[in-house]
């Protein structure tokens, strides 16, 4: 295949680049595209691939054949030849994303989190605690320290999280996830794993929360508490980030070392 000039060429250019070795169902997508370019940001490749009686795959190939990384990147590109906007690339991609990932991106302290994940490598065993919807997040933490061969705890119960940190030594590391850092439970947890010598860290929404002034290290995301008829729905898409983040600088310190 001809090698594209660069990045900076449009669709159109794109094709012309490489039109002599696009194939019938190729050609297809590439009309398609340019018939629907002023809309293509609503266009999903579900839609597409079903309208044309095609696999999205095939889709996914051209899209890499033209030299972009995906369909996303391709929708990204069209969509700002037809509409050019006095803005930052960078700004632009920061716009598609949801709030509660732009607001977690704000506020997470990167020597802070690796800080986070040395204290959990060095860690003798590393309690995790959190209770309700928090419970799922300290298993996936779990589950991405113990696929390292390394000694972690979580429990469903908080008396269990007691037990399991009144029965540990200061060479532990207890990481407490709460959304609000209010339950009163997981604060005196912070408390009593402080007072055995361990170094706690909270995972908290980013507030002056009592949770975080009970830690030695505060990872903050962003997720306001919200309720719906009576349900809790706080969004915890910016936790998700944050825990993968975090598992993130546990394995590349753990290579590193």
């Amino acid at each position: 295949m001809k090698e594209l000039k660069g990045e900076n060429m449009s669709f159109d250019e794109r094709v012309r680049e490489i039109e002599m070795q696009l194939n019938d169902t190729e050609d297809d997508i590439v009309a398609y595209i340019r018939e629907h370019r002023q809309n293509i940001q609503h266009l999903s490749i579900q839609t597409m691939a079903g309208e044309l009686y095609v696999a999205p795959n095939s889709i996914m190939r051209l899209s890499k054949k033209l030299g972009y990384s995906g369909f996303a990147e391709l929708k990204f590109a069209v969509q700002n030849e037809s509409r050019p906007q006095k803005k930052t690339l960078s700004r632009q991609l920061m716009e598609m994303l949801p709030a509660n990932i732009v607001k977690t991106l704000d506020v997470i302290d990167e020597k802070e989190l690796a800080q986070a994940a040395d204290i959990m490598r060095r860690a003798h065993c590393c309690i995790f605690a959190g209770v309700g919807d928090s419970t799922y997040y300290c298993e996936l933490l779990g589950k991405n320290m113990r696929c390292m061969d390394y000694r972690v705890q979580y429990y469903q119960q908080i008396h269990d999280m007691d037990y399991a940190v009144e029965h540990g030594c200061k060479e532990d590391a207890l990481i407490i996830i709460s959304a609000r850092g209010e339950n009163e439970r997981l604060v005196n947890l912070a408390r009593k794993g402080r007072e055995i010598g361990m170094k706690v860290i909270s995972i908290t929404h980013m507030s002056d929360n009592p949770l975080a002034k009970q830690a030695d290290h505060r990872l903050y995301f962003w997720g306001e508490h919200r309720v719906v008829q009576g349900y809790i729905v706080t969004d915890r898409t910016g936790l998700m980030l944050l825990v993968r983040l975090l598992s993130e600088a546990f394995w590349n310190e753990k290579n590193k070392a």
